[in-house]
């Protein structure tokens, strides 16, 4: 999947190097287990936050989402439904407003 033009701003940046794309991709796909609501929408990791563990995945159908990673071991039982948290922007405009207001708050 070619990554959209975004201007990214803090605290969001692109995932930009190479080492980190395989590690990410593969912490989001160890945490969404088959009782997630993302499991099998095919989430690919194209940005995250800097102060916290929120990343931005584009699903299959080109739907725009925040997934908060917990960097542990995916639950089990009514917890693997609810973890990792998410949050569906919508469509890649959606997504850049989200960015532009985050910004703005960052920088207070």
């Amino acid at each position: 999947m070619s990554t959209p033009t975004i201007t990214w701003q803090e605290p969001w940046r692109a995932i930009q190097f190479a080492a980190e794309i395989p590690g990410v991709q593969r912490q989001i796909e160890m945490e969404i287990t088959a009782a997630h609501p993302l499991y099998g929408r095919g989430a690919t990791v194209i940005g995250r936050r800097i102060d916290c563990d929120d990343v931005v995945a584009v699903l299959a159908d080109g739907t725009y989402i925040n997934v908060h990673l917990v960097w542990g071991k995916s639950g089990s039982g009514a917890a693997a439904a609810e973890y990792p948290s998410w949050l569906r922007y919508g469509d890649l405009a959606a997504f850049v407003q989200a960015v532009k207001e985050d910004a703005a708050d960052y920088g207070k």
